[in-house]
């Protein structure tokens, strides 16, 4: 991991890692349900918090799949390469990965919050406030932790005030949702708290420069995140051309 990163994150990382290599290397087969969080738990001598984060890490890159009730079976067995963690998604026909979704993200909302600082209202404000306690809240829970960050940057769209900027988020709403979701879980939640207090600061004070500078900031590192994390994850066989 790179230096800075929290411990939590890291060992995150780590068990994801461990677990991934064990379905890689047939320890469950395909339909075979995967060990509760209990076992987990005990297994590995860490929380609930920790396997819960990193079987939805193991989710979102296809291996396994969770469903109603907590029960959990695997689907996959094999990640090949950056292209299949990223698990892209379609559009017109295109793939599209995470990295790409995240540099338009990046043209387009720092602008797009270089306009919202100039309209936004107090009724914004609030309602970004209450988005933002509920990321607090959810910091644990990373499916309705991602849905909040969602709202948060579909709410800075809203308080630009321009209908062109709403439509076009609106139009690719899926996208940004659905890469929010595998973000979240890839990455955790440290991140996205630490940017969006100090954005909604930043908005508080009206100051535009100190928020373009920061949407900046929390997109690139984002970016470099998923980046890294592609790196640890990637298959030493792909750079020997198998």
């Amino acid at each position: 991991m790179r230096a800075g990163d929290n411990k939590g994150q890291s060992l995150r990382v780590q068990i994801f890692e461990k677990l991934k290599n064990r379905i890689e290397a047939g320890t469950w087969e395909v339909g075979s349900k995967f060990p509760s969080e209990n076992q987990l738990c005990n297994e590995y001598n860490v929380s609930r918090v920790t396997i819960r984060a990193a079987i939805q890490q193991l989710e979102a890159v296809g291996l396994v799949q969770t469903h109603q009730g907590g029960r959990t079976v695997v689907v996959r067995t094999h990640v090949r390469g950056a292209v299949s963690v990223l698990n892209p998604l379609q559009i017109s026909n295109h793939e599209i990965n995470i990295v790409k979704v995240l540099e338009y993200r990046m043209v387009v909302e720092k602008g797009t919050i270089g306009l919202a600082v100039q309209h936004i209202t107090e009724d914004d404000l609030i309602a970004l406030e209450e988005i933002f306690n509920m990321m607090l809240v959810h910091h644990d829970d990373i499916k309705k932790f991602s849905q909040a960050d969602y709202l948060f940057h579909r709410k800075i769209a809203e308080s630009s005030k321009n209908e062109i900027l709403i439509q076009a988020n609106q139009g690719i709403e899926e996208v940004l949702s659905s890469t929010m979701d595998t973000i979240v879980s890839l990455l955790g939640c440290a991140i996205g708290i630490r940017y969006h207090r100090l954005l909604l600061a930043a908005l508080r004070v009206h100051d535009k420069a100190t928020c373009e500078q920061l949407m900046e900031e929390h997109l690139q590192a984002t970016i470099d995140g998923i980046k890294n994390f592609l790196e640890i994850s990637k298959d030493p066989k792909e750079d020997q051309g198998e």
